[in-house]
């Protein structure tokens, strides 16, 4: 199995670093074989999977809505080929590829909930990689979650039309603290880590996502989990078996444990399991 990764690179702190980690999980679990090959721009999209197809791969992941038009062009000019997309859809999905998709909206909500019950400004921001649907529907999720719990509180929100530029995200990060955001929620890829910084140097808190991202900042009181690991061992298990769903996609959300929330040190008892009662009348 070769995962062709989009911008940002194995160790992003974010999407595909996940998705690797669930490839190495597969690889324990089932015996495969995993690699990756890191695209530097989309132009090389297409390049990279001429290449794994070469490896004699019996799966072709794409990693991120980016690559979903180059697998689909893929898909008719290699017909053999087994693929996957993480985050792409089709109104006619190919016959040899299985989209692999993810309920963010429900992620988004989950943390929501947390910002709203934790903000003391009632000012909480938004910062997006770029406006496509796998990153805005987290801010779907977090403003239904906010304004139910508190209309008075205002989400700010933008998007830095990169998922690499961790400068943007730190620029953008600063204006919204200025504002008075004093919670910053960020899905932004390699642009989180501004985020993060711009955060940590103000004293305020910050929200990551896709995986536990306590680990690269001690400001962050929660992550909006999407459990990628989980929608990429499935599809796997499934070739492993002779049973690749071509032609199909699964949305793995929070009743599949597709999607969640991290719990970190800085949740109280008490907030924690509020936040589960919502989630589990949600399901």
């Amino acid at each position: 199995i070769c995962l062709i990764l989009d911008e940002g690179g194995v160790n992003d702190q974010s999407f595909n670093q996940s998705s690797w980690e669930g490839a190495l999980a597969s690889k324990e679990k089932y015996g495969v074989e995993v690699s990756y090959i890191e695209s530097k721009s989309e132009s090389e999209y297409f390049q990279n999977i001429e290449t794994a197809i070469d490896q004699d791969n019996d799966l072709i992941v794409g990693v991120g809505f980016k690559l979903t038009d180059t697998i689909e062009e893929a898909s008719k000019s290699y017909p053999n080929q087994k693929f996957a997309i993480i985050d792409g859809s089709y109104e006619n999905t190919p016959s040899n590829v299985h989209s692999i998709l993810f309920n963010e909206a429900e992620a988004g909500y989950a943390v929501g909930l947390i910002a709203s019950q934790m903000t003391s400004t009632n000012t909480v921001g938004f910062i997006g990689g770029m406006d496509i649907p796998s990153v805005s529907q987290f801010l779907v999720g977090f403003e239904k979650a906010i304004k139910e719990e508190n209309k008075d509180i205002k989400v700010l929100s933008q998007y830095a039309n990169s998922f690499t530029d961790s400068a943007k995200g730190k620029a953008i990060a600063q204006q919204m603290i200025s504002q008075g955001a004093d919670i910053i929620f960020s899905a932004g890829g390699g642009v989180n880590s501004g985020v993060w910084e711009a955060c940590s140097e103000a004293g305020i808190y910050s929200i990551g996502v896709d995986m536990p991202s306590s680990q690269f900042n001690p400001n962050i009181i929660t992550s909006a989990l999407k459990n990628i690991g989980i929608g990429l061992e499935a599809t796997i298990k499934d070739l492993t078996e002779g049973k690749f769903k071509g032609g199909e996609a699964t949305v793995y959300d929070l009743s599949s444990n597709g999607v969640g929330y991290e719990i970190t040190e800085h949740l109280s008892n008490e907030l924690i399991e509020y936040v589960d009662n919502k989630l589990e009348s949600k399901k």
